[in-house]
């Protein structure tokens, strides 16, 4: 009886307090529309620029594209194609120009019709160079443990990647993993010569690196995993810029600094303080992959 007491009570609570929900509804200030730009310039792939700006806190629709624009590319200040835009993804610039090495380049953009005001007109990024990457030589699998050389801390079989730091020190290099086709979510790879320019990673007392791994046994007839590796030649700029936007994205604790405003490369045409979001990158690239051998 007293268990039945006691059920009914705190089911009477429950209905009370759920009997007593109101709906609250915040009143959130809307804050004008941001252009975002996001594009890439490299030597083994084609120019695309993304265009879209940004919309209100609570819209299920956190970036509207922005279409019919005017977006070209410039080669040592001179302009030499104007981008198409995708008939299947609006906003979306595309161009089949490579890039060249030691070639300096940047983007236009002009921006009319129906947007709003704070992203209509013209946008440039700054001059950038695209810098020679060095190749990766191989990759090779090797057994791991924390006697080996290099070390890993779980024992397994590891994929290494060989290549050499390009003469003269200032090279910033970045590492782009993907597995299966699928690239890893919220990586940060980077590597800078300071302190060690010209060596080679895979050659006397400097010893590979490894860069992924352990590799998992696949399944009763299922292929083994496939790694792809892109190296990329950054500029100190773009380098700062993503240590910056890391450094946004990972806060969470009561002792981080409060969030600062990520600046990108791209501002409007004679007005160097109206920055938009995001970068148009100038990289060199350079790939290889292996696929495990169980």
């Amino acid at each position: 009886m007293k268990r039945f007491s006691l059920f009914l009570f705190v089911f009477t609570v429950l209905i009370s307090i759920s009997a007593c929900t109101d709906v609250v509804e915040l009143d959130v200030d809307s804050s004008e529309p941001e252009l975002v730009v996001d594009g890439v310039i490299t030597n083994d792939r084609n120019v695309f620029v993304k265009l879209s700006q940004t919309a209100a806190y609570f819209d299920n629709n956190p970036f509207i594209p922005v279409k019919e624009a005017r977006v070209s590319l410039l080669k040592d200040g001179q302009e030499i194609v104007v981008l198409d835009e995708s008939t299947s993804t609006p906003g979306l610039y595309e161009s089949t120009t490579l890039g060249e090495f030691n070639a300096t380049y940047q983007i236009k953009v002009e921006i009319s019709g129906d947007v709003p005001d704070k992203i209509a007109g013209t946008w440039i990024s700054a001059a950038d160079t695209l810098r020679p990457v060095p190749p990766i030589d191989s990759m090779k699998q090797r057994t791991l443990n924390r006697n080996t050389t290099p070390q890993a801390f779980f024992e397994g079989d590891y994929a290494l990647m060989y290549f050499g730091d390009l003469p003269g020190e200032g090279d910033y290099y970045r590492v782009i993993r993907n597995l299966n086709d699928s690239i890893f979510a919220q990586e940060n790879n980077f590597i800078s010569d300071e302190g060690f320019d010209g060596i080679y990673f895979g050659q006397g007392f400097i010893p590979p690196i490894a860069i992924y791994g352990p590799f998992d046994e696949p399944e009763a007839g299922e292929e083994a995993d496939s790694l792809g590796v892109l190296l990329q030649s950054v500029s100190p700029e773009f380098f700062d810029y993503m240590q910056v936007l890391n450094s946004q994205v990972q806060t969470g604790s009561p002792f981080d600094a409060p969030p600062a405003l990520v600046l990108g490369n791209i501002h409007k045409e004679n007005e160097p303080n109206t920055y938009a979001f995001g970068y148009f990158q100038v990289v060199g690239s350079s790939r290889n992959g292996i696929r495990y051998q169980p």
